[in-house]
């Protein structure tokens, strides 16, 4: 089970990582935008668990493992950047194809770190089912929100594809399985919850209602449905 749990690490950094950096390719960052882009995406929900559960300092600071994923993050941005460059995968890869890998490694990451922050919160004591849903969900979107910020942009967490609902519900059913079925088939179901929902909601584009102005304008209004695609 610890080594699912590396393996699950790992598969999480390396997703962040790829979804990260093709956004930094989106927004026109150089590779030094790219690489913060990245570790924050894939280690700032963790940071911000850490200080609330009160692991201080949190483990990105203090555990050698996490400098290895930082490694591997690192390495995963600067490829990825890279190849973001070359013009034969720029031609192969449409804005949809973009898209959808955004959109994959982002859930699967999400996924992965959502399971990992329930079981972080888990180890270090806390027993609480709001808390720990809290850690699942703030390890697997908090990165996601930060990178949004720094981008200076409204995070998408807050307004595109359903993001947090389906990290609710596989936090609480994480939360509320944990104890009651093999902890394996927990995790796996809780990923698989995850990944479905955010593809299916990118597939048909499922968005919570945004209130429409009265007195919107055209370019509001095109921008409202931007965002919404």
């Amino acid at each position: 089970m610890d080594v699912f749990l590396i393996v699950l690490q790992y598969v999480g950094a390396v997703s962040f990582a790829i979804s990260a950096t093709i956004y930094a390719v989106r927004k026109r960052t150089d590779i030094i935008g790219a690489l913060v882009f990245s570790l924050l995406t894939c280690f700032g929900g963790g940071f911000i668990r850490d200080m609330i559960i009160g692991r201080i300092p949190p483990n990105i600071l203090v555990n050698k493992e996490y400098y290895y994923l930082a490694a591997v993050c690192i390495i995963t941005c600067i490829v990825c950047y890279h190849l973001g460059f070359i013009e034969p995968i720029g031609k192969f890869m449409n804005k949809h194809q973009h898209s959808f890998i955004i959109e994959f490694t982002d859930a699967l990451g999400l996924a992965s770190f959502v399971v990992l922050g329930v079981e972080s919160a888990i180890e270090h004591g806390k027993t609480g089912f709001v808390l720990l849903v809290f850690a699942g969900c703030i390890t697997g979107a908090g990165g996601g929100i930060l990178r949004d910020i720094c981008a200076a942009e409204i995070p998408s967490v807050f307004r595109k594809h359903i993001y947090l609902i389906p990290v609710i519900i596989a936090s609480c059913f994480l939360v509320f399985t944990y104890d009651k079925m093999p902890k394996i088939v927990s995790i796996i179901i809780t990923i698989i919850i995850i990944i479905t929902i955010r593809m299916l909601a990118f597939r048909f584009k499922w968005n919570l209602p945004i209130p429409k102005v009265r007195e919107e304008s055209k370019k509001e209004q095109e921008e409202r449905e931007k965002i919404l695609k």
